[in-house]
C-alpha cells in the first residue's frame, strides 16, 4: 500500500501544473479561453476604443444639450427686447455663435418678421427662403414659412411670385382654404375674374374654411 500511495506521489509531483485563472471561472471552452490569452492585447486595445468612444459621445450630447439651451435662452432675450436694433443685434448673435441649433432658425424667422414689418421685402424674402430651403416639407414649419414667404411676395407685388408660393401653400392640409382665398385677390387686382371665381369657388369647397369666411367669399364672387 505504501509503494502505490508513494507511486502517486511521484505522479502528482512530475504532472505538470495548469493554469487556473478567472477564465477557467466562467467555465468557457479551452479554446475560447487560449483565444482571449492570445489576442488579449487586441481585445484590450478594442474595448479601450469602446469605452472612449462612448465617453465620447456622452460628451458630445451634453456638449450640444448646453449649446441648445444656451441658444434658447439667448433667443427668448432677443425676442424680449422691444429696440428691434437690440432685437436685431441678439437675433444675429444667435446665427454667429449658436448657428447649428433649432434656436438659429426661429431667430432667422424672427429677422424676416422684423423685415417684413419695416417693408424691406427683399430682406424678408431673402430669409425666409434660407429657412424653407433647410425644410423638409414634411415639417411643420414648412407652411409656416411658406406663408409668410408667400405675403412677402404678395406685398412687393411680385404677383406672379406670390402665386407659385401660394399654390404650394395650398397642397399642405389645412392652407388650401386660406391660400385660394389669397390667390383670388390676386388674380382680382389683374383683372383676371374667371381665374378669380375659380379660386373663390374652391375657398367655398373647403370643409375646413369657416362658414363665415365662406359668406364673405360668397359676397365677393358675387360681386366679381
Amino acid at each position: 500500500m505504501s509503494e502505490q500511495n508513494t507511486y502517486f506521489q511521484r505522479e502528482i509531483l512530475n504532472k505538470p501544473l495548469q493554469k487556473h485563472g478567472l477564465l477557467e471561472e466562467f467555465n468557457l471552452p479551452p479554446k475560447a479561453i487560449q483565444f482571449i490569452r492570445r489576442n488579449k492585447r487586441n481585445i484590450f486595445i478594442a474595448l479601450l476604443v469602446c469605452a472612449l468612444a462612448i465617453l465620447g459621445w456622452s460628451s458630445l450630447r451634453y456638449y450640444l444639450a448646453r449649446q441648445n439651451d444656451r441658444a434658447a435662452a439667448m433667443l427668448a432675450t432677443a425676442v424680449a427686447q422691444n429696440e428691434v436694433k437690440q432685437r436685431q443685434e441678439l437675433l444675429q448673435k444667435v446665427l454667429v455663435d449658436y448657428g447649428r441649433t433649432g434656436s438659429a432658425m426661429w431667430a432667422k424667422v424672427e429677422m424676416g418678421h422684423i423685415a417684413f414689418e419695416a417693408q424691406q421685402y427683399d430682406e424678408a424674402i431673402k430669409l425666409y427662403l434660407d429657412v424653407r430651403d433647410d425644410l423638409a416639407k414634411s415639417s411643420p414649419v414648412f407652411p409656416l414659412v411658406q406663408m409668410n414667404l408667400a405675403q412677402a411676395y404678395e406685398n412687393k407685388n411680385a404677383q406672379p411670385e406670390a402665386l407659385m408660393a401660394y399654390q404650394r401653400l395650398a397642397e399642405i392640409k389645412g392652407f388650401a382654404g386660406e391660400s385660394y382665398l389669397a390667390m383670388g385677390r390676386i388674380y382680382e387686382m389683374q383683372k383676371s375674374v374667371p381665374q378669380a371665381k375659380e379660386m373663390y369657388a374652391k375657398v367655398l369647397a373647403d370643409e375646413s374654411v369657416s362658414p363665415a369666411l365662406k359668406e364673405k367669399v360668397q359676397a365677393k364672387q358675387d360681386r366679381l
